[in-house]
């Protein structure tokens, strides 16, 4: 703009985010999957959305970890590495990434702690390229987040279309609409099908990590509460 004014990047904003005492380490990590996906937050548009696209992100997972190794004895530093370790690169929506955090972040955050996640995940079918929200490519595990539940026909025709190219190929895919992740029992039922899909025990009975996960839920979907009220 002019010689006067200094514009930081977006790698550096993560790192001054860090220092702050106000952002810990999920803070953070939502930023990071903001900053490295193709989204971003617009709180003054209307609706349940909030969010607008863009094409490329701003930056990525190996560009933020590359200015890392320059800031050296720089506070927060700890924090935001811990942080870059949950972001994964290709979020198209916040949803995305929220549903993406539930099952990946670590169990002592409250997350189900699943690995080698993927987000807009490529995989070429017969009938040509197909893009998964979230994949776990080793597992062959496919998450595709709907939204709530209202889609134009057309729309639903691709998607199944889409997801009868990807069960032919051995994937497992599942759906998850907004109302699996603020509705208790559904969200319940999401985590059992989300465990059994990744070939993991289905006992989790630790109701500190009950609380963890619901206080997890309830920064992820600020929504949480108003839902909650409604049913």
């Amino acid at each position: 703009m002019s010689k006067d004014i200094l514009v930081e990047s977006p790698e550096l904003l993560f790192f001054d985010l860090a220092s702050s005492s106000d952002y810990d380490v999920v803070d953070l990590a939502l930023v990071g999957l903001e900053l490295c996906g193709t989204y971003l937050l617009d709180n003054d548009q209307s609706g349940w959305d909030g969010f607008v696209n863009i094409d490329m992100p701003m930056t990525s997972r190996q560009s933020i970890g590359r200015i890392a190794g320059h800031l050296k004895w720089r506070p927060g530093l700890g924090k935001a590495r811990e942080a870059m370790g949950l972001v994964v690169d290709g979020c198209h929506s916040p949803m995305e990434s929220v549903l993406l955090a539930l099952l990946t972040f670590p169990r002592r955050l409250g997350g189900l702690g699943l690995s080698g996640a993927r987000a807009n995940y490529c995989i070429a079918t017969p009938s040509g390229d197909r893009f998964a929200d979230i994949a776990f490519p080793e597992l062959k595990v496919v998450f595709e987040y709907k939204g709530r539940r209202y889609h134009l026909p057309e729309q639903a025709g691709r998607d199944d279309r889409r997801q009868n190219s990807l069960v032919g190929l051995g994937w497992t895919v599942v759906n998850v609409w907004y109302e699996d992740l603020v509705d208790p029992q559904l969200f319940a039922r999401l985590e059992s099908v989300a465990l059994k899909a990744a070939g993991k025990r289905d006992r989790i009975r630790s109701d500190s990590f009950r609380g963890r996960q619901q206080y997890l839920r309830t920064r992820l979907i600020p929504r949480l509460r108003k839902w909650a009220s409604i049913v």
